[in-house]
């Protein structure tokens, strides 16, 4: 949306006296005329309108500007300015539409009244209206007063920088633009320090899963070791059974020899003596041989269904030893 002036409204202001309209205006318009036309008074009743202070105006107080109060002859006790402007929109068809908005400055004794579309605002109000058109009274960005020129031409880099960021208003958000700053630094540092213990979390879960891999293998390699024990402990206990079994076929087998001699009268008791002790050797022996067969099924039996196969392949085995017989 733009804008641009259309009329300029005076009463009593000034060099101006009575009611005085000036326009339509175009968008641009040059007012030329000798020294003492005027020239100067309608550039100080346009700035009037957009806020300037009476100090710009080439007067000490408000009360001054009405029209004869320089020669102490005022016409009024009142004067007033307004400025007419009309915004044009063009929609996306490309037709426009213009609205006018009425922007009114009063004198009121040494009071300002301020007025927009006939709407008494404060000067705070007012001045959001101008702002709110691109018209910055602070930032001096829509009048260039004779000597203001060179004075820009004069400013150094640093206060073209301060010039710029008042006309664009940047500067008002200094503090916003800080507390930002201050944000993106805080959110660097945040994103730096999860940087670093991401590191750290990542070079933990490194550890965790070589740990893992090791606890896996051990666990494989215990229970091979495991396996492998019971293996042996199966072998031990097959080997003792058919050791058992000799031993008792021999211990019978010395029985009955003992039985034999005894039945024999011929035999002396000294023969039968050692035939004794002989079986009193083999019976302690097989004695022993029961005890450790006893402690391997005791070992066995703790994995109990792994020990009731072994026990059953044991048997399958020692059937296969009598049918072998």
């Amino acid at each position: 949306m733009s804008y641009f002036l259309k009329y300029v409204e005076i009463d009593n202001f000034k060099s101006y006296k009575g009611h005085i309209v000036i326009g339509p205006l175009r968008k641009f318009t040059a007012i030329i005329g000798p020294n003492g036309s005027g020239k100067s008074n309608l550039m100080d009743a346009i700035s009037f309108v957009l806020g300037e202070p009476t100090k710009s105006l080439r007067v000490r107080k408000l009360s001054e500007l009405i029209h004869g109060a320089p020669i102490n002859k005022p016409v009024s006790t009142r004067a007033s300015v307004s400025l007419i402007f009309v915004s044009i929109k063009t929609d996306r068809h490309g037709e426009r539409t213009e609205h006018e908005k009425r922007f009114q400055r009063l004198i009121v004794g040494n009071a300002s009244e301020y007025r927009v579309d006939g709407r008494q605002l404060s000067a705070t109000e007012y001045t959001e209206e101008l702002e709110n058109m691109g018209i910055i009274p602070k930032a001096k960005n829509f009048l260039i007063f004779q000597g203001q020129v060179e004075s820009i031409a004069m400013k150094t880099p640093k206060e073209f920088t301060a010039m710029f960021e008042e006309l664009s208003r940047s500067g008002e958000l200094r503090d916003e633009y800080e507390q930002a700053k201050q944000e993106k630094n805080k959110a660097e540092q945040d994103t730096h320090a999860n940087f670093q213990k991401k590191k750290g979390v990542e070079k933990q879960k490194k550890e965790v899963r070589l740990e893992k891999e090791v606890a896996q293998k051990y666990a494989a390699l215990k229970t091979q070791y495991d396996e492998l024990q019971l293996q042996l402990k199966l072998f031990q206990l097959y080997h003792n059974k058919q050791e058992l079994m000799e031993k008792r076929e021999i211990a019978d087998k010395k029985k009955d020899e003992v039985i034999k001699l005894e039945k024999r009268k011929e035999i002396s008791d000294e023969e039968i003596k050692a035939k004794k002790k002989e079986l009193a050797v083999y019976n302690k022996e097989l004695a022993n041989d029961e005890q450790k067969v006893k402690e391997l099924e005791a070992q066995i039996n703790k994995p109990r269904p792994t020990y009731i196969k072994a026990k059953e392949n044991s048997t399958h085995h020692q059937k296969k030893i009598d049918l072998a017989k």
